[in-house]
C-alpha cells in the first residue's frame, strides 16, 4: 500500500517555483495597451478643440466641395467631433485590456480589448501599432493568465 506524503518539501518547492517563474510579458503587454489607449485619447481629444475658424485656416474646404457642393465648414467640424467621440470610446478598451493583462486575469477579454485597440488609430497609427505589439505579447503569454473568473 502506497501512502501519499502531502507535506513533501520537494512538491512544495516545485509549486512555489512554478508560481514565482512567471514572466513579465503580460505586464509589458498591459503597459503597452494602456499607453496606446492614452495616446489615442490625446489624439482624438485634440479634435474637440477644432472650431470653424481653425478648420478654415488649416484645411481647404474646396476639397470637400468636390464631394458635396452643399457641405459647410460647420458640418465638417460636426463630423470631426462625432469621430472624436467614437475614437475616445474605442480608446477606453485598450486601457481596460491593459489593466486586465497586468492583473493576469481574463485572457480572452484582454485579447479582445487589444483587437479593438487596433481601431483606435492615434497619431500616425501609433496606438494601432502598439496594440499589435501587445496582441502578439498576449498570444505568447496565454498560459500565464488565470483561467477561472
Amino acid at each position: 500500500m502506497e501512502t501519499k506524503d502531502y507535506l513533501n518539501p520537494d512538491t512544495e518547492k516545485t509549486q512555489l517555483q512554478s508560481v514565482g517563474t512567471k514572466s513579465s510579458i503580460p505586464l509589458i503587454a498591459g503597459v503597452i495597451l494602456i499607453v496606446a489607449g492614452i495616446l489615442s485619447i490625446i489624439f482624438w481629444a485634440s479634435f474637440f478643440s477644432l472650431d470653424v475658424t481653425t478648420l478654415e485656416k488649416t484645411v481647404d474646404i474646396s476639397q470637400f466641395k468636390q464631394i458635396d457642393k452643399n457641405i459647410t465648414s460647420e458640418q465638417v467640424v460636426g463630423f470631426l467631433h462625432t469621430c472624436a467621440i467614437i475614437g475616445c470610446v474605442i480608446a477606453i478598451f485598450p486601457i481596460l485590456g491593459g489593466i486586465i493583462a497586468i492583473k493576469r486575469k481574463l485572457w480572452g477579454i484582454s485579447l479582445a480589448c487589444s483587437i479593438i485597440g487596433l481601431f483606435s488609430l492615434g497619431m500616425l497609427f501609433s496606438s494601432s501599432l502598439l496594440s499589435v505589439i501587445a496582441l502578439i505579447l498576449l498570444f505568447i503569454s496565454r498560459k500565464e493568465f488565470q483561467r477561472n473568473l
